[in-house]
């Protein structure tokens, strides 16, 4: 926005939080799960791994489902993603600065969600074994919604079930489909310029912010963020 059609200010009481790209950097992981699954459903047809995969990371944050049909793959390669991804899990390491960015949000009392296009099983594994499951109120799956992003269903859910207006909270997310969910849901978005997707990419979209780290999202985010005290009175 340019200087002349400011950002109103707001009270920010919650964050809902993409997972793969803006807490935990899992694309290695997923790179080594597809080739993977793409030979075993595929196992007498040569594949163009690398373009295939490139072609996978411009719908991330998607259901894996509705990627497989974007890339009109067959659906049999969800299960071998599965267990593929389930064994490279250890691989998985949290961004640096994550959990700072929660840690300050926790002690700010921001309640904090997940909406990722992972199915929810995975997801849940993930925060356990990063020890970061106890920082979320709630998690958004793409298996436990009618209509996982870019549809705007899962800011819809994280507002309703915690008792929030659209205009109290922002969606961090590092695709195109994150920044489509929260504008869809008519939130506030920020893209998480550290992720998988190109910064300029990000910036064409329209997002209400641009985070450039962790560090950087905690930088603009604490000037929104009401005192508890004067929160609770």
């Amino acid at each position: 926005m340019s200087a002349l059609d400011p950002i109103p200010p707001m009270h920010l009481k919650a964050l809902l939080f993409d997972f793969d790209g803006v807490l935990i950097n899992s694309l290695p992981v997923m790179k080594r799960a597809f080739f993977a699954a793409l030979e075993e459903v595929y196992p007498n047809r040569t594949m163009p791994h690398e373009a295939l995969f490139a072609e996978y990371q411009n719908y991330l944050g998607m259901g894996f489902p509705q990627i497989m049909r974007n890339l009109g793959l067959s659906h049999d390669m969800f299960e071998p993603f599965r267990k593929h991804s389930r064994k490279l899990a250890p691989n998985v390491r949290l961004y640096d600065g994550a959990v700072d960015l929660l840690s300050w949000a926790h002690g700010k009392g921001l309640l904090m969600g997940i909406a990722t296009g992972k199915d929810y099983e995975r997801t849940i594994e993930l925060l356990e074994q990063l020890h970061i499951r106890d920082y979320f109120c709630a998690v958004y799956a793409s298996d436990r919604v009618g209509a996982p992003k870019p549809a705007p269903e899962m800011a819809q859910r994280f507002a309703r079930d915690n008792q929030l207006t659209m205009s109290d909270f922002i969606l961090i997310g590092d695709a195109s489909a994150d920044i489509r969910c929260g504008q869809a849901a008519g939130c506030r978005t920020a893209a998480a310029a550290w992720g998988y997707t190109a910064r300029s990419t990000l910036c064409a979209l329209g997002p209400t912010y641009v985070f450039d780290s962790p560090a950087d999202a905690q930088v603009q985010l604490d000037p929104m963020v009401l005192s508890q005290e004067w929160a609770q009175r």
